[in-house]
């Protein structure tokens, strides 16, 4: 659904997203065009061209700011990543994509009589899923990685989605009293099922984003990217910032989110009071969880009665959503399984049917989507690119000598780990993690070329010293 003004809107963030290069500092532009467009522009619109995915709020930013790099400072991207893995996961991405297409060339049909069908897969459906992916994952990744550089470019990072929560917070509680209006009071439509958004014997903003979860997901982020400033300065625009990310963290739990309340109030005492190698330790920690969750159930040893059980003690709401999405899970593994390498592919293929063809489960976490649709590559490529700068940090984060690169590595290292781990019960639903991510790869390489530099520098000085 959408409407003529979200139409409208739309169409002028291309220009204007390219526009702002060219009348600002690449890094501070494409902060704007990155949380700008995800927190204002409307869901549900999109451009479809031939044989290309179609591109919405989550993606076309970042192809805009790569459009508008090319044009304003080229040699900021136009070399490939030095990361060999970085090469590979965008390399196995695209050709993941085909070789799911070559493999699901079989219509499926279901029902005794074949009255219901789904066609097979040809070479340009996986060349298409494998393009959509590669805009979804490696480009926001590569703008990332492209811009963010140095010490104040990476500060500014952390600084501009600091803001963008703050900026979002009288929107957020505005809904808070008057349930999720504010894209239907702009753009004429609402962009999620009504009922979704009452919890807690209140009301679950949405502002413009596409579900109540997306925005606390978006709010933890913004909460420890407050924390991380926190310990590199005191004040923003004139407040204490301590007090600003407790603001930001009430606010957080205000929307009624448990999934994101418990990860936030877990993470947040970790990221304020503990040691950066100590954060490294957990996060990477972390992410193991997040990699080995899908092995655990597809092999069945994961406690789900013992998880479900502890749930329904804290709130029996909860333990019934939690056994649905088990239950779903469960259903699509079992479908999985058969070609767990590569995947299904999409158009319905990946789910469960019942006998008149109609869909009998249904898809939540990101992680089970990659994995039925593009198997065991799709989880690769798309949990990599976020969880190797973590693990990656942690190994390089001992060697840094300075206490300002430590601390805003590990603390964005933490905050990516827990966006991962978010996207084992919910969807994805933005691109802005993979360009946090891109962004903590190339400064954790820059901190390294930096500091040997300046050890060769003093090596050269000691003659003269002498």
């Amino acid at each position: 659904m959408t409407s003529t003004i979200a139409e409208i809107v739309f169409a002028l963030s291309i220009p204007v997203s390219i526009g702002l290069f060219f009348v600002m500092r690449p890094v501070q532009a494409a902060l704007l065009v990155a949380f700008g467009s995800e927190m204002f522009l409307p869901e549900g619109t999109n451009y479809k061209l031939p044989f290309m995915p179609a591109f919405d709020k989550h993606n076309l930013p970042y192809l805009c700011i790569l459009i508008a790099c090319l044009l304003r400072c080229p040699g900021k991207v136009t070399k490939l990543p030095k990361g060999k893995w970085i090469n590979v996961l965008a390399f196995m991405v695209v050709i993941g994509g085909v070789v799911t297409g070559l493999t699901n060339k079989d219509p499926l049909t279901f029902g005794d009589g074949g009255q219901a069908f789904i066609p097979g897969l040809t070479v340009k459906d996986g060349f298409f899923m494998g393009i959509t992916n590669f805009v979804e994952a490696f480009v926001p990744f590569y703008v990332g990685y492209a811009l963010y550089r140095s010490r104040e470019d990476f500060d500014r990072l952390t600084a501009g989605l600091a803001v963008a929560g703050l900026v979002y917070i009288p929107f957020a509680l505005v809904e808070l009293r008057m349930s999720p209006q504010w894209h239907r009071w702009i753009y004429g439509y609402s962009q999620s099922v009504f009922d979704q958004t009452i919890r807690w014997g209140g009301y679950r903003p949405m502002i413009f984003m596409s579900h109540g979860l997306a925005l606390a997901r978006f709010f933890i982020a913004t909460a420890f990217a407050l924390v991380i400033l926190g310990k590199t300065r005191r004040r923003l625009w004139g407040l204490p910032v301590k007090l600003l990310a407790w603001i930001q963290f009430l606010v957080l739990i205000a929307c009624k989110s448990t999934g994101a309340a418990v990860l936030a109030v877990a993470g947040a005492p970790l990221l304020i009071f503990a040691k950066p190698k100590r954060q490294l330790q957990v996060a990477a920690l972390l992410a193991w969880v997040t990699v080995l969750y899908p092995a655990l159930r597809l092999s069945g040893v994961f406690p789900v009665g013992s998880i479900l059980e502890a749930a329904g003690a804290l709130q029996s709401e909860r333990a019934g959503s939690l056994a649905f999405r088990f239950d779903n899970e469960d259903a699509l593994l079992e479908r999985a399984r058969a070609r767990i390498l590569f995947g299904w592919g999409e158009y319905g293929r990946n789910v469960v049917h019942d006998e008149d063809g109609r869909s009998s489960t249904v898809l939540d976490g990101h992680w089970i989507i990659r994995l039925s649709v593009n198997g065991i590559v799709g989880f690769v490529t798309t949990f990599g690119p976020l969880l190797i700068p973590v693990l990656w940090a942690r190994r390089r984060v001992k060697k840094m000598s300075n206490p300002r690169d430590r601390v805003a590595i590990a603390g964005m290292a933490f905050t990516l780990t827990v966006l991962s781990l978010d996207l084992i019960p919910n969807g994805l639903w933005a691109c802005y993690p993979f360009f946090l991510a891109g962004a903590l790869t190339r400064r954790i390489r820059e901190v390294q070329t930096e500091e040997n530099e300046e050890n060769e520098a003093a090596m050269d000085a000691l003659p003269t010293a002498a």
